[in-house]
């Protein structure tokens, strides 16, 4: 039976913990770290969750936060990891720990100074991630809440990203290019006389967006049995729709297929009857 002695309390919910395998987690439970101090056995029955820390890399960061931020902070960070984690779907990357309990330590400490930086690609990751905006933006009123701070609305998109790069494993840096490029791709659009909103019809079109840059960087494009008479109906959609594949072309580096110009086209021609576009 393994066994999971106490290194540190974070708060009354949260505790980081030595494994008798030599490992170190962080475990959650209710009540978990009330009245309890280094040194003190946890019982399986008091954990509802726990994550591991595997690698020596990691653990050495989280120790090096755990001397350089507010416990308290840690504590509640830990508690809105384990409650997104809880709702999400994907086993989160061990590396969420040390990098939200960083980015909220700054996020508060520019809060309490009345600096606000804004994320330029807010309305995208609110469109991109909606499952993971959805649970930063009670991940924001929880810290709001719990630290006495009024953190701007830009954090949940903030937080959102943290929440999809630790649970597709997929690198901070290459998540972020996406969702840059897609917010181009509508800038472009919007140039071309398109608008966007937060109505269903921008929701399908970033989210088709989306799948479609996926499939051209995994080089797993589709056939479109529809291309003819995409072409011969809608014109002026599929002309807009090339000029914007030029620019998927030059951020990609990959040719984008007539097919899927096609599939782009046609999104593009139901978001311009949506606005009325001749």
């Amino acid at each position: 039976m393994i066994q999971r002695k106490i290194i540190h309390v974070l708060s009354h919910n949260v505790v980081m913990t030595k494994l008798s395998t030599g490992k170190n987690s962080i475990a959650f439970g209710k009540g978990i770290g009330f009245k309890k101090e280094p040194g003190m056995i946890i019982q399986d029955a008091d954990i509802s969750q726990e994550f591991l820390l595997h690698t020596s890399e990691v653990l050495e960061h989280y120790e090096h936060i755990l001397h350089a931020v507010d416990v308290k902070i840690i504590g509640i960070t830990e508690e809105v990891i384990a409650y997104a984690q809880g709702h999400l779907e994907g086993e989160f990357s061990e590396t969420i720990h040390a990098a939200l309990v960083d980015h909220i330590n700054f996020a508060v400490e520019r809060c309490k100074r009345g600096v606000h930086i804004l994320n330029p690609f807010a309305y995208e990751i609110k469109h991109l991630y909606e499952e993971e905006y959805r649970i930063a933006s009670k991940a924001i009123d929880f810290l709001n809440q719990h630290l006495d701070v009024r953190l701007p609305d830009d954090e949940i998109a903030f937080l959102a990203m943290h929440f999809h790069t630790a649970r597709t494993k997929v690198e901070k840096g290459t998540a972020l290019a996406v969702v840059r490029l897609v917010a181009q791709v509508i800038e472009r659009a919007k140039e071309l006389g398109l608008d966007f909103d937060n109505s269903f019809s921008t929701v399908r079109f970033i989210s088709h967006l989306k799948a479609l840059i996926d499939r051209i960087m995994e080089q797993k494009t589709i056939r479109n049995p529809l291309l003819g008479k995409i072409c011969e109906e809608y014109p002026l959609a599929f002309q807009k729709a090339v000029l914007l594949a030029e620019l998927l072309k030059t951020n990609l580096q990959k040719p984008i297929p007539m097919d899927e110009i096609g599939f782009l086209a046609l999104h593009l021609e139901r978001q311009m009857q949506r606005s009325g576009m001749d």
